[in-house]
């Protein structure tokens, strides 16, 4: 079994969620007596993240980006530096049970096992508050386009495919092999800053042949609209977005019925959302294909 783990945090100026949640992770990872390290990637803080760290978890690796880099290269750099046999990648805002890591360690018995993913609730102010709890996704196509959503009774049309619809959706907190995920070439960075990568990761996986399995034992506490919205407009969110969406789609539609059908709605879109206003919509197609040139 494997029960070695290198924990990465990507952090922006989350300074006071290290101090708030750290100690869970620690005193997760003592409960389960495995040998591990915790890895934090510096994004270029402008608040007193790093000096803390140094003074409060002296045990804590600090990687420091020369320049904002976004969460899929954070998590990246430290990917390539964790030396332990899992990784676990974590947000600054998640708090883990303390049997989050003792219950996971168990599904590492399967050598084809790419990620475990557990139950993320999230709440607002206190765990009490509970908003949602993030289980598994149902991956389907709605006018042309690849989308998710928890409420599987509700989807109109599921994903054809080897997944059959159903995809684990590694957010907030998974843990992962660490060889398997440099064969995967970790995050892909074509989403940078945020947004979609994390199904994309998944998605790549289950592609690939690995196992991505749903761990309902292994739970934490996600406090919602602590990080991302703090520094960044919901105009600026909702471009990323639909620019990854876009990249998403094009990336993963398989088989020309779904194409033609993706195909199909963008030129409605594009000779219509005008009338709508909607300037967003143009901004994410053309920004999505000038990456995609790009890359």
């Amino acid at each position: 079994m494997k029960d070695s783990i290198s924990i990465i945090l990507p952090n922006y100026n989350g300074r006071n969620l290290l101090l708030e949640n750290l100690p869970s992770i620690v005193n997760s990872l003592e409960n389960a007596k495995s040998d591990f390290e915790i890895i934090v990637v510096d994004d270029c803080s402008t608040d007193d993240s790093v000096n803390m760290l140094k003074k409060e978890f002296p045990i804590v690796k600090i990687i420091i980006n020369e320049v904002n880099q976004g969460f899929s290269a954070t998590c990246n750099r430290g990917i390539h530096a964790a030396k332990n046999d899992l990784l676990c990648l974590i947000n600054t805002d998640v708090t883990v049970d303390i049997n989050y890591f003792k219950n996971a360690f168990q599904y590492f018995d399967n050598d084809n096992l790419f990620a475990i993913k557990g139950d993320i609730i999230n709440y607002d102010t206190t765990f009490d508050n509970v908003i949602d709890v993030q289980k598994t996704s149902q991956l389907y196509i709605k006018r042309g386009f690849l989308k998710s959503n928890q409420k599987i009774e509700h989807i109109a049309q599921e994903l054809s495919g080897a997944i059959g619809g159903q995809l684990v959706y590694l957010g907030c907190v998974f843990i992962c092999d660490r060889v398997k995920m440099l064969q995967l070439n970790g995050f892909d960075e074509i989403f940078s800053p945020y947004y979609w990568e994390d199904f994309d990761l998944g998605l790549r996986a289950l592609r690939h042949g690995y196992d991505v399995v749903y761990a309902p034992e292994c739970f934490a506490y996600h406090k919602t609209s602590s990080t991302l919205s703090k520094y960044v407009s919901k105009t600026k969110k909702k471009l990323v977005s639909t620019r990854n969406k876009f990249l998403f789609s094009w990336k993963h539609l398989q088989g020309l019925q779904q194409w033609s059908a993706h195909i199909f709605f963008t030129i409605i879109g594009l000779f219509t959302r005008w009338i709508l206003l909607d300037w967003k919509y143009y901004f994410g197609f053309f920004s999505a294909l000038y990456r995609k040139i790009q890359n």
